[in-house]
């Protein structure tokens, strides 16, 4: 594993959860173009198989229904070369892309590198062990289109390459990773998603990370910041980090204060001219910037509806907590992007008065909406013409994630202005230095 404060001298191999146990997976196939191109382990001992690998967990062990092959602790797949050849490959079907998250799907995956897979928890656990710069080609357009401009496949590569290398976060360190393959840590769709733009990405900038007192950079990124960047000790409660300050999304800096009620209700209700907005990405076109399994929607400005009814259930289906009926969310912190960082909930419970509080940016999205709401920076709208118990509420927000470090959107719109991708990166991670760390 990566350890933190460590800075590799030469390129080094990052182990990436494909199944994780939390998908409860107990089934699978891996197909294979050409079994030939690859050194096929079971428990150790070699094999050989014709075109594909029905894996299913039973008693703890895994079985190969395709070969009737019992109890079998570990299963390793090597691939003799490290050819990143569309056409060969191994495929693993039925993997989780968006955990959690509203675009939640399943996608069959196609992976370079060493792939173990083993029970864990009574469920199957793969892992891709892979070379750093063979994984960020395929972060690169798995996170964006390959679409995207030069610039921002490059300053995309370089923050994926920092933000692994910093290893700060860990958070699946207890299974021996260094990332899984989702939008927890990066999004890691495999070979399927490289491109001649991601490889050129890759090359150019190969090695290079960006520091802060001669440490590699925690260098977080979300989709859409909605105009301004968070600062990252309200949205995580860790230390305040000198490069993830809030900026305005813009070419000049607008100083507001979106903590404030009335002046994030102005914000959200009007353009700017931000990067992430219409103006640098017209919405009939991002489609063709975003990744293969975003979901397609307006992440600059948007608004979600709820009646009572649904708010009252939804609140209780994510939170065990039962209201009779909501008669207000009130916002107590408010974060410089206008994201709401603690959110009150009252209503009534058994003709008694009662609030629940929502403690976090992720908390808030996990609650208020089915699948995730798209930010926690959204102004909250009541229809007053009716009684308490019918009241309906109307969320009107800005942007898509966290909105710490680069926003993908207006690193595009930058991109696509003609800023190269120092100049993005620097717009972002204000106070940091790139340099080069192997060859």
């Amino acid at each position: 594993m990566l350890e933190k404060g460590v800075i590799p001298n030469q390129e080094p191999l990052v182990s990436v959860g494909i199944h994780l146990p939390q998908d409860k997976f107990n089934a699978t196939t891996i197909s294979f173009t050409d079994p030939k191109l690859f050194e096929i382990t079971i428990n150790g001992n070699p094999i050989s198989i014709q075109s594909e690998l029905k894996l299913k967990v039973k008693d703890g062990y895994i079985e190969n229904e395709a070969a009737s092959i019992v109890n079998i602790s570990q299963l390793s797949i090597l691939r003799k070369d490290q050819c990143l050849s569309e056409n060969q490959g191994l495929i693993i079907h039925s993997v989780v892309a968006g955990r959690g998250f509203h675009w939640q799907k399943e996608i069959s995956v196609q992976l370079p590198g060493h792939v173990i897979i083993e029970v864990r928890d009574d469920f199957l656990f793969t892992v891709n062990e892979v070379p750093l710069e063979q994984y960020l080609i395929c972060v690169a357009t798995s996170e964006m289109s390959a679409n995207c401009p030069d610039a921002l496949l490059e300053a995309q590569t370089i923050a994926a390459r920092s933000w692994v290398l910093a290893a700060s976060e860990k958070k699946h360190a207890d299974l021996g990773l260094d990332a899984c393959n989702d939008d927890c840590c990066q999004r890691y769709q495999g070979i399927g998603s490289r491109s001649p733009s991601a490889k050129k990405a890759s090359l150019s900038t190969r090695g290079k990370v960006l520091i802060v007192n001669e440490q590699i950079c925690d260098t977080r990124y979300s989709k859409c910041c909605g105009g301004r960047t968070e600062d990252n000790e309200l949205t995580w409660k860790t230390e305040q980090k000198s490069y993830l300050r809030s900026v305005f999304d813009g070419p000049e800096e607008i100083k507001n204060n979106l903590s404030n009620e009335n002046v994030v209700k102005s914000w959200i209700e009007s353009q700017h001219g931000c990067y992430c907005g219409p103006k640098y990405v017209s919405a009939n076109d991002i489609n063709e910037y975003l990744g293969e399994v975003d979901k397609i929607d307006n992440y600059y400005r948007w608004s979600v509806h709820y009646t009572q009814r649904e708010i009252v259930n939804l609140i209780s289906e994510k939170t065990g907590n039962y209201f009779d009926f909501i008669s207000a969310m009130i916002p107590i912190l408010r974060g410089k992007s206008g994201r709401i960082m603690e959110l009150r909930i009252d209503g009534i419970v058994n003709g008694d008065n009662s609030s629940i509080m929502l403690k976090s940016e992720y908390e808030i999205r996990r609650v208020l909406h089915p699948d995730f709401l798209y930010s926690s920076a959204f102004i909250i709208e009541t229809n007053s013409s009716v009684g308490k118990e019918q009241l309906q509420f109307t969320l009107h927000g800005a942007g898509w994630g966290h909105g710490v470090g680069l926003c993908q959107i207006g690193a595009l719109g930058m991109a696509l202005a003609g800023y190269d991708s120092k100049t993005i990166l620097a717009h972002y991670y204000q106070s940091s230095e790139l340099i080069n760390i192997y060859d």
